[in-house]
């Protein structure tokens, strides 16, 4: 049976919260004081940008598939995410939440290290220059702030976050051992990002959001190949296969609904896409997930890269 994703605008359980640009919120995860298993069930946040330090205990985290947790760990879920978690009563950590405006003003001025950021991680493996009591004195800096009204409160928020940032970044800029890619190359890569998101599956071409970039659709390929080793078009339909994929595991909506949500022309063309791009039917996907999560194995099909 599906289960309906639920979305958030605050929190998890909040469904009246009305984020402002700066919505910023520090919280302790409690050890329970019980006996079982406790945890999220999957949900997204529209517009919140959420970092879990978890320090400590056994965690498991749900998004495309179910991944056991090596503690120490950081995982970073950028908005329209679908994720949830399993806590062992014996899990120790906090959570840092802000909205998706805040996090592009904070960074707005380092286009590379947003896009670098804002996508899902789980970052178990630290070093030398970057460990994660580093990354957690951070946290517990940004969290004393927040509840303080000393001067100069909101300068000192910035430099913490930037510096959180950075030293994120640096540890994913390690773990990929790649070259970063010219600011402004990602800045342009952060924009289309956006463009995907406001814009329905096949509503424009690749040389429509060249046009509104001011740039070449040549010139934006080479640009995702370069960010994302993929064509413009690849990114674009990956965009749409994980949106089908969220209303295919996590609600109810028959394939025609799913559809028509997605705004295709026809149930058809939907089925005809969502084959190609990952060698199943849309209904055969969702059922190969519910077998998989019936068997226990906790694995779901996984989405075309």
């Amino acid at each position: 049976m599906a289960i309906e994703i639920a979305r958030y605008n605050g929190i998890y359980g909040d469904h009246k919260a009305r984020i402002s640009h700066d919505y910023l919120q520090s919280q302790l995860i409690v050890p329970r004081q019980r006996f079982t298993d406790w945890g999220l069930k999957p949900h997204l946040h529209e517009n919140l940008f959420q970092l879990f330090f978890l320090e400590a205990g056994r965690a498991a985290f749900e998004a495309t598939e179910l991944v056991e947790l090596r503690t120490p760990c950081l995982v970073i879920i950028p908005a329209n995410t679908v994720h949830g978690f399993t806590f062992s009563p014996q899990v120790k950590g906090r959570t840092l939440t802000l909205s998706e405006a805040l996090l592009d003003t904070i960074l707005q001025a380092t286009p590379g290290v947003l896009v670098e950021i804002n996508a899902l991680h789980i970052l178990s493996e630290f070093n030398s220059e970057v460990s994660f009591a580093d990354l957690s004195a951070l946290e517990q800096q940004i969290h004393e702030e927040i509840n303080s009204e000393l001067p100069g409160k909101q300068l000192a928020l910035n430099g913490y976050f930037k510096l959180l940032f950075v030293k994120i970044f640096r540890l994913l800029h390690h773990h990929r051992g790649q070259d970063e890619s010219p600011n402004r190359a990602l800045h342009y890569f952060r924009e289309f990002q956006k463009a995907i998101e406001r814009t329905a599956p096949f509503e424009k071409k690749i040389s429509d959001f060249a046009q509104e970039l001011k740039i070449t659709p040549v010139h934006l390929n080479r640009i995702c190949q370069a960010v994302k080793g993929k064509t413009a078009q690849q990114i674009v339909q990956a965009h749409t296969i994980r949106r089908a994929h969220n209303y295919l595991l996590y609600t109810s909506l028959s394939v025609a609904e799913i559809a028509y949500e997605l705004q295709f022309v026809d149930p058809g063309y939907f089925t005809r896409f969502f084959r190609k791009q990952t060698g199943l039917s849309p209904g055969a996907y969702r059922a190969k997930a519910y077998r998989s999560d019936s068997a226990g194995k906790g694995g779901k099909p996984e989405l075309a890269s």
